[in-house]
């Protein structure tokens, strides 16, 4: 009986060594503190992931671009972790994160960026379908540097870090960063959206350090023009998301641009008047962001 006891704590902690190194390679994050710490393997490979540990980590995912000789690897997580790894708590939570991203649209969009590539020293906008809506070069016509955008509808914080090769090898002018409501959509933890926004700073400040940063406020939206149910209790999530990333922005000595009140009421919804849906943003609301952000000098 204590030898199968022994046995029984000695394969608990190996399995939490396979499952920290599984988390640290995914993740890229040191392994979480433990009481007690790690134990070694007690085989020499690590046990194949059994019972609930197997939908703790989603398997690497490979994505192909069509016409494009450079393969590259999406690493994709979705499940349970343990949110120690990602927080740094003293107990073990178990949190839901939805990081997936490449679907079909978003898959077309990356094949017509890769038979459109962007221009040297180019200003590109950057993120979702509040991006991608905007007719940007229209609105900086007079723009001396080539303008880009680079906005796929739907997309996340885990979309936009894992296209982002293409951005920085172009070692454009100035980005403009403005993501974050989708993240909302599916209650990912505010610190899981910061830390892929840090990644994407620090990806363009290692890989085309002259370039510009400009991380913009995620915008607020109108629920009472909204359908769908993921929108739904979503708002209020919003400022302090922005609180983080601005927060982050300081941190990484990069510029913070707050939209927000362009856009939005005095209780922080989106204002009927600039949207068609309680999301998207009409047209016409873009001459004015493009105006602030000539006013604010950070055009």
């Amino acid at each position: 009986m204590e030898q199968n006891s022994l046995h029984s704590s000695q394969e608990q902690k190996s399995r939490r060594h396979c499952e920290a190194q599984l988390l640290e390679k995914v993740f890229s994050l040191p392994l979480p503190p433990r009481r007690g710490g790690y134990t070694k393997c007690l085989s020499s490979s690590c046990p194949p992931l059994e019972g609930d540990l197997r939908g703790r980590i989603e398997p690497v995912r490979t994505y192909q671009r069509k016409n494009c000789n450079k393969r590259f690897l999406l690493t994709m997580t979705a499940g349970l972790i343990i949110a120690t790894a990602l927080f740094g708590t003293a107990q073990a939570q178990t949190v839901k994160i939805d990081s997936n991203y490449a679907n079909w649209y978003y898959q077309q969009r990356m094949e017509y960026f890769a038979k459109t590539p962007i221009p040297k020293n180019a200003i590109i906008f950057l993120g979702n379908s509040i991006t991608e809506r905007a007719e940007w070069q229209e609105l900086l016509a007079d723009s001396k540097y080539p303008v880009v955008n680079r906005g796929i509808g739907g997309d996340n914080s885990f979309g936009i870090l894992a296209r982002m090769d293409e951005i920085v090898a172009a070692k454009p002018k100035a980005i403009y960063l403005m993501d974050g409501i989708n993240d909302q959509f599916r209650k990912l933890p505010h610190d899981v959206s910061v830390y892929n926004y840090k990644r994407i700073i620090r990806k363009i400040k290692q890989q085309s350090p002259k370039t510009k940063i400009y991380v913009e406020s995620c915008l607020p939206i109108n629920e009472s023009m909204t359908k769908e149910a993921y929108t739904k209790d979503r708002n209020v999530l919003v400022p302090a998301l922005n609180k983080k990333i601005k927060a982050l922005a300081e941190e990484e000595g990069v510029t913070y641009i707050d939209i927000c009140p362009l856009f939005q009421d005095d209780k922080g919804v989106l204002k009927q008047e600039f949207t068609m849906d309680g999301v998207h943003l009409k047209a016409a609301a873009y001459i004015d962001w493009v105006k602030y952000l000539k006013d604010k000098k950070y055009l």
